[in-house]
């Protein structure tokens, strides 16, 4: 019965789009700033403040217009992997290789920590904020997206999605919108959820290498181009990338409204809004 609802989803959402201009004021990105960094990890928060992890292993926050306010730096969990600063007041850094999420906070001042092998989920290459405070995960042995406590007790878990789509399923780019929890899964596509895990839908994209989204509209990274998509005005635009980023000579990572190259030289905030 569920897959059959599946499939008339994945129908509907082959994306019958119009192509337009209706989220972006622009046809092309333009840049924002740029900072003589290196960083290995950059993203930003709905405040306009970035977030990065340096070549150094340290953790650094700036204001939006390019100041550095704060450093943090240790090397008790290994090499720190990504930054979720959905919560501007409570940041999380994921230590991947440690298993280990570490709880900040605006000041990158440390607050706690949750070593998820010792709570019983050696298996886990994704985590995120939930909107409640709490913490999602992927479970890549039970192939299960699950909703934890800061201390690790297990509140909701989804179905098993191996089953449920017929096929081998690794989530990236969670982000739980304080109604919709959603999550990109390689040559899947995009996948929701609702705040108890329970999985709602399946938007199929064709060349997405990686998206990030929100119940309203979705940001996908393409070979080419940067694809905004509507889902309330069921349209697209796609925007040329910058050069460096076309030629595979950057690093990139999405985040809200922004578009973040780190090149040889630094790092470069673009972005599609006036």
């Amino acid at each position: 019965m569920m897959l059959s609802y599946l499939n008339v989803w994945c129908k509907a959402l082959l994306f019958p789009l119009v192509t337009g201009s209706t989220i972006g004021q622009s046809d092309s990105l333009f840049l924002l700033k740029t900072l003589p960094v290196q960083a290995r990890f950059a993203v930003t928060d709905n405040l306009g403040n970035l977030y990065l992890i340096t070549r150094q292993n340290a953790i650094e926050k700036y204001n939006r217009e390019g100041r550095l306010l704060t450093r943090y730096s240790t090397n008790r969990f290994g090499s720190a992997a990504a930054i979720d600063a959905t919560n501007p007041m409570k940041i999380i850094v994921w230590y991947a290789d440690a298993r280990v999420a570490a709880f900040f906070d605006r000041n990158l001042t440390p607050l706690s920590e949750l070593n998820l092998i010792q709570a019983g989920y050696p298996e886990v290459r994704t985590v995120a904020a939930a909107a409640d405070g709490n913490l999602w995960i992927y479970d890549e042995v039970a192939f299960q997206l699950k909703k934890i406590s800061p201390e690790g007790v297990l509140l909701a878990e989804s179905q098993r999605l191996n089953a449920l789509l017929s096929e081998r399923v690794s989530l990236e780019n969670l982000h739980d919108d304080g109604n919709t929890v959603h999550a990109f899964a390689p040559r899947i596509g995009l996948l929701s959820f609702d705040a108890y895990a329970q999985f709602r839908q399946r938007r199929i994209l064709g060349d997405a290498k990686t998206c990030t989204a929100t119940s309203a509209q979705a940001i996908c990274l393409t070979e080419s181009s940067l694809l905004l998509l509507d889902f309330l005005r069921l349209s697209e635009q796609r925007l040329p990338l910058p050069p460096a980023v076309a030629g595979q000579r950057a690093t990139v990572w999405l985040s809200a409204e922004r578009l973040l190259v780190q090149n040889p030289l630094q790092l470069e905030i673009w972005t599609w809004r006036p």
